[in-house]
């Protein structure tokens, strides 16, 4: 793809934009090919996204003060993180990007925080409000594909050599105080305990190429490819689809129904609401069965959608 007489504002305004996190998904043990393609296709603004909870927005930016305010006040690292040898914060755009002209992609992404080395590179890190699963956590290659592009945007963007990579988990032992609850009580309220683990990430950041590629092969796709008929998203989608097409059969069977007569046009259209009611019931016994699945005692939260 030639940019020949075009400005690079202008080549970036032509480019595809994609995050860390998009080319992450490609990694997933449930990856499903024909979804993936659907999301390209809608630029990741899916119809139905649930936003995050307002106390998971706040607890993440709380950890970041946290942090902050401990380097401000002491001069040093919190202990816990102080096996990364960290020295200070480092400074960085709040959101960068990368043209990548030859695929008519743009690589965006906002890192969470950046510290400096005793070495003078960088230390990347990624907050998460969640247990710390280690390498068994299923979102694993999502978080560590964002550390792999955050570490290209930062060095393409002059901020430094990134030598070091983690994820820092803010998990809530709340579980250990099921038997002695009254121990959290205060005067103002109740009292949240957390405990910090750190899972260090290994630098890989030529695995993003093969990654963008791929990606810009399903944006040029002009229908999605089949995939994994099995998979729970697969099946949504495919769920999503029929209503749209049953409620497309409900107009033309309107529209075919303008010439009969009243008594025939309400025994048909009550007939159609008593079967759309049946449904919905059957629907919502399938959503409180799932609920069980989708939310475990120790249930993390997935990756929010306008996560970079």
């Amino acid at each position: 793809m030639s940019n020949h007489g075009v400005s690079s504002q202008e080549s970036s305004a032509q480019n595809i934009r994609v995050s860390p996190r998009h080319l992450g998904q490609m990694r997933l043990a449930d990856f499903d090919p024909h979804c993936f393609w659907y999301s390209v296709a809608l630029g990741f603004r899916h119809p139905f996204d649930m936003s995050m909870p307002g106390i998971l927005f706040n607890m993440d930016r709380f950890e970041k003060l946290l942090v902050e305010a401990h380097f401000d006040a002491k001069n040093s690292a919190p202990k816990w993180l102080a096996s990364l040898g960290c020295k200070g914060p480092a400074s960085f755009p709040a959101k960068m990007t990368e043209d990548i002209p030859s695929l008519g992609l743009t690589l965006v992404g906002m890192p969470d925080a950046v510290f400096t080395k005793k070495d003078g590179t960088l230390c990347l890190v990624d907050y998460k409000t969640a247990k710390c699963k280690g390498a068994d956590d299923p979102f694993m290659p999502i978080y560590e594909t964002q550390l792999w592009g955050y570490a290209r945007l930062l060095e393409s963007s002059g901020v430094g050599k990134v030598s070091s990579a983690a994820l820092i988990y803010f998990a809530n032992t709340l579980s250990d105080y099921s038997e002695n609850a009254l121990d959290l009580l205060t005067n103002e309220g109740i009292s949240v305990p957390f405990e910090v683990k750190i899972h260090e990430v290994k630098l890989d950041v030529k695995a993003l190429d093969p990654l963008l590629e791929e990606f810009r092969r399903y944006a040029d796709m002009v229908t999605p490819p089949e995939g994994n008929l099995d998979s729970k998203t697969r099946k949504r989608l495919d769920a999503l689809f029929d209503i749209e097409f049953r409620q497309r059969g409900n107009q033309k069977t309107i529209k075919d129904l303008e010439y009969r007569d009243t008594a025939t046009m309400n025994f048909i259209m009550q007939s159609r609401d008593r079967e759309q009611r049946i449904a919905r019931v059957r629907e919502s016994f399938g959503w409180e069965n799932e609920l069980a699945d989708s939310m475990p005692p120790d249930s993390d939260c997935r990756p929010a959608a306008w996560d970079c």
